[in-house]
């Protein structure tokens, strides 16, 4: 991790105090429901979501981590900065299909603590210096995650994953020339790719297969419950899409309070380099748009689709039917949300002191998070 920052934030660090106070649109919602969600509505959509959403979201993943894997082999024998650029470009697409698929970190990400191995933060530098000094990366990329309350710095996925190679290939929002990567920073990125590739493979076929879970596909738990994963009936996948710990509620609250919110609070507390080095993705400047994307994937789990269309079995379409009023609150407010977080001024690092377009931001992740509770209760009971 580099940690000589650059400290050049915009001058709405110091003059922009002033917070939104806005009110939360769903505090009191009491609009009565028009309408029921039926068993076979529920399963409908759930299938809608598995199929059309949760599945071909892994699946592009899998593919565009497999192109960054071919694009970083390539550097063990090039001579050329478009070869490295080509793989800081293919790791930016590679992201994507994962920031849009946090809205469902349950399953097989979290069974298989595949979030942790891919998506660790912030890094541990130490660490990472003394494998490039060393070349010995086996323990980072082949270690078993540490994710316990005593876990040391150096736990094996705070060493690989996206942001290590991340830190490999991007300095200040630009690809790092070729002459910036000796033979162990190729050696240790290759690594730290391949290992991306497996925990893909585990993550999509998890889902279509059962691959290294214990009762089967994950798919079938979520369509056809019988208990498997502890979900009995198909109100509990509902619950699970729209969960507040790793589902849909989930990370809008980790865009509004952890994403956004640490890094500005250790800025507002005058820490102002620990909240730079605070911001994820802060290598490439990708930030922002890891924030959306999470938004997005909100979006499709609650649409049923992946272009923004609203899926006729969908959540969304059920509760058009449920309380339609609380539905268009619902799909405003993820609209609302996403423009909230472009506001910011781009890039994040550097602007962690633009208050009024922050603290909007995060109010607009917390209001989701209520609306979306509300869809909850009144699709699984909750």
């Amino acid at each position: 991790m580099a940690m000589g920052v650059c400290m050049a934030m915009t001058s709405c660090s110091e003059d922009s105090k002033k917070e939104d106070v806005s009110p939360n649109p769903f505090a009191g919602f009491n609009t009565p429901d028009s309408g029921t969600a039926t068993d076979d509505e529920l399963k409908a959509a759930v299938a809608t979501y598995v199929d059309d959403v949760v599945i071909p979201t892994y699946q592009d993943m899998y593919n565009k981590v497999t192109a960054l894997n071919t694009a970083v082999q390539k550097l063990s024998t090039s001579s050329s900065d478009n070869d490295v650029a080509n793989a800081a470009d293919a790791w930016v697409a590679a992201r994507k299909p994962w920031e849009k698929s946090e809205a469902f970190l349950y399953g097989p990400a979290d069974l298989n603590k595949l979030d942790p191995s891919l998506d660790s933060w912030p890094l541990d530098k130490g660490g990472i210096d003394a494998i490039l000094q060393s070349g010995n990366w086996e323990d980072a990329v082949g270690g078993d995650v540490d994710d316990g309350d005593d876990a040391p710095a150096d736990a094996p996925q705070n060493l690989r994953g996206f942001h290590t190679a991340e830190y490999l290939l991007f300095e200040d929002g630009e690809a790092k020339k070729i002459t910036d990567l000796d033979a162990n920073k190729i050696g240790y990125l290759k690594a730290v790719v391949g290992r991306m590739s497996k925990d893909t493979e585990l993550l999509l076929k998890g889902w279509t297969e059962g691959k290294n879970l214990e009762n089967g596909a994950y798919k079938d738990a979520m369509k056809a419950p019988n208990g498997t994963y502890s979900i009995s009936n198909i109100k509990q996948s509902v619950a699970m899409i729209l969960n507040s710990d790793n589902g849909a509620e989930g990370i809008a609250n980790e865009v509004g309070a952890t994403k956004i919110g640490d890094p500005v609070d250790k800025w507002n507390s005058g820490d102002k380099e620990g909240g730079v080095l605070a911001v994820e993705s802060w290598y490439s400047w990708n930030s922002l748009d890891d924030y959306t994307d999470n938004i997005y994937s909100i979006r499709n789990a609650y649409y049923g689709s992946l272009d923004g269309t609203v899926a006729s079995a969908s959540l969304c379409s059920i509760m058009k039917k449920v309380n339609p009023t609380l539905n268009d609150m619902v799909v405003k407010q993820i609209q609302e949300t996403i423009t909230a977080i472009n506001d910011i001024p781009h890039p994040f690092r550097n602007n962690l002191g633009a208050t009024t377009e922050v603290k909007n931001a995060q109010n607009q992740c917390a209001f989701l998070c209520s609306g979306l509770a509300l869809v909850r209760g009144k699709l699984a009971g909750e």
